[in-house]
């Protein structure tokens, strides 16, 4: 098994995030999944005071399902990470939790992500696409 990269689980927790607005949860509901150490690093890019939301997560709340708010989030998380490298143990402390609830069949789906698949079988008629790689070179064309 090759292993995930950080843009990957970058990808994941932010798709959990969007899912966890989309049922009408807050931000603290999805930091309640995870342990006080992990979101240390992550919860201040997110939350400026006592139930005040940074604007990408305010953003992300209107629209869960833009891939232009998701998009921020990751590349935001990113920037973080690229400043501050040893918060990435925290990041993979997030996303084995994730991966753990998957196993256990929590019903975590992931939203908007590219390059993530978790738990899936892909049955297809045809080609199959992920990432952002949308050219299709068939060995027929």
């Amino acid at each position: 098994m090759e292993p995930i990269t950080t843009t990957a689980m970058i990808g994941t927790i932010v798709g959990y995030l969007a899912k966890t607005i989309k049922d009408n949860k807050s931000v603290q509901d999805f930091f309640k999944d995870f342990t006080t150490a992990s979101v240390g690093w992550l919860r201040p890019l997110f939350i400026k005071g006592e139930n005040e939301y940074e604007k990408i997560i305010a953003d992300l709340s209107k629209n869960p399902e833009s891939p232009n708010k998701l998009g921020i989030v990751e590349m935001t998380i990113a920037s973080h990470l690229e400043d501050n490298p040893k918060d990435e143990e925290f990041l993979k402390e997030m996303y084995e939790t994730l991966q753990e609830k998957a196993e256990r069949e929590e019903g975590i789906s992931i939203v908007n992500s590219e390059n993530v698949i978790v738990n899936s079988t892909i049955h297809a008629g045809g080609n199959v696409i992920v990432g952002n790689n949308n050219n299709t070179n068939s060995p027929n064309e």
